[in-house]
């Protein structure tokens, strides 16, 4: 029974093993292939040659490959060796020394520099000095500032007034003569000619009328007439002056101020190197217009002679300072003049104007300024001084008034 047993499960076995498909090994697998794909015209023989070719090729592509890492490594390899190479063959000393050197190079170089610039400096310090010499050569040693001007300016206007506070009492003379140019300059100062009578005897008014008569003196007996130059060369300077201004085509005001610049430097050069017999010369023509304009204003204003010692005196240097501020202002490019800022002597309805006119000290302490604004001028104490350019000769169009005009606002 066993037996019968056991060849059963065999049967059953080997049904069960035929019916269950074949397990797929190299030769089913070649024969599926062939069942299921189209014929190959080549042998086994052909095929397995191809399959070793297709090796081949692979093979020597991998090593073509493995060619090219190679390559590239071996670049990286022989930069690294050729550095490593530099970087031996490099020697700290010797770059050290060069660098020594060179800082050494830099430090002549350096110090040759600096003498070049020293004597570049002394150079320009002796071509400075030659040009100063020139310019005091060439232009007017006597140029003052602006400020230097109004300086003397300032100056000789409180010594004027000054002195006609302290103008002593007077009675005009009768006997005057009426051709007498002093007593026209005096009858010019108001609007009647007779008026200065009435202000001269006014212990108040005097101070005023005296003040404006030196000034009327001054701007046309002393300023502009060149009596430094002396008797001999002041005529010559005033006439050469009247050409070069009286035509329509006269040089530009400012080339005659310019020339008048260069010829008082001339002048004063040529003075100074003469002898002393030419200095005193001058000396005593100046003397003795000082001395005639002194007398003939005494003579005007009526002042006797036991109280006009002191009043000479103080006229006397009055008059030295008008004559050395009339040559400096001769000595500098900018136009300076004395101005009175009306048509005539006697133009009526001359209204008060506070940008070029300035009341007398004493009318200013009893006036407000709305009177001022409405007030009619009765007469000039003291003229304005204009300047005209700059100090270079320049912009000659430029007009600034750097005195206002003093005038008087009170009735005679």
């Amino acid at each position: 029974m066993g037996s019968s047993m056991k060849s059963q499960r065999q049967d059953r076995e080997a049904v069960h093993y035929n019916e269950d498909p074949l397990p797929p090994s190299p030769t089913n697998a070649t024969q599926v292939r062939a069942n299921e794909e189209p014929q190959s015209d080549l042998s086994p023989t052909e095929m397995t040659e191809t399959f070793s070719e297709d090796r081949e090729e692979s093979h020597e592509s991998s090593e073509d490959m493995e060619g090219v890492v190679l390559s590239e490594e071996s670049t990286q390899s022989m930069a690294r060796e050729s550095t490593t190479a530099q970087i031996s063959e490099r020697d700290p000393e010797k770059e050290l020394k060069s660098l020594f050197s060179n800082m050494e190079s830099i430090q002549d170089q350096l110090e040759e520099t600096r003498l070049e610039l020293a004597n570049s400096c002394a150079e320009r310090k002796e071509l400075v000095e030659v040009l100063n010499d020139l310019r005091t050569r060439v232009q007017p040693a006597g140029r003052f500032t602006d400020r230097e001007i109004m300086g003397f300016v300032k100056q000789l206007k409180y010594s004027i007034s000054n002195l006609a506070e302290q103008w002593p009492e007077t009675v005009p003379p009768k006997s005057t003569s009426m051709h007498h140019k002093y007593l026209r300059h005096l009858q010019s100062i108001t609007p009647e000619s007779s008026d200065y009578r009435r202000l001269l005897q006014n212990e108040d008014r005097r101070p005023q009328l005296v003040e404006s008569f030196i000034w009327k003196v001054l701007t046309t007996e002393v300023f502009g007439l060149f009596h430094w130059a002396g008797e001999s060369v002041a005529p010559h300077i005033r006439g050469l002056q009247l050409f070069l201004t009286t035509d329509l085509g006269s040089p530009r005001p400012s080339d005659v101020q310019m020339w008048t610049s260069k010829t008082t430097q001339l002048f004063s050069e040529a003075l100074n190197s003469r002898g002393g017999d030419e200095k005193e010369q001058n000396k005593l023509y100046l003397e003795r217009i000082r001395n005639q304009i002194t007398s003939l204003i005494i003579e005007t204003l009526g002042l006797s002679v036991n109280s006009s010692d002191s009043v000479a005196e103080q006229l006397d240097d009055i008059l030295q300072g008008a004559i050395d501020l009339d040559k400096r202002f001769c000595q500098q490019a900018a136009g300076w003049e004395w101005k009175y800022l009306y048509k005539s002597h006697h133009e009526e309805g001359l209204v008060f104007d506070g940008d070029c006119m300035v009341l007398d000290q004493a009318e200013r302490f009893c006036s407000d300024k709305k009177t001022e604004t409405q007030a009619v001028v009765k007469f000039v104490i003291s003229p304005a001084l204009v300047k005209r350019g700059d100090g270079d000769g320049v912009n000659e169009g430029l007009e600034t008034t750097v005195i206002k005009m003093g005038v008087s606002c009170q009735d005679i």
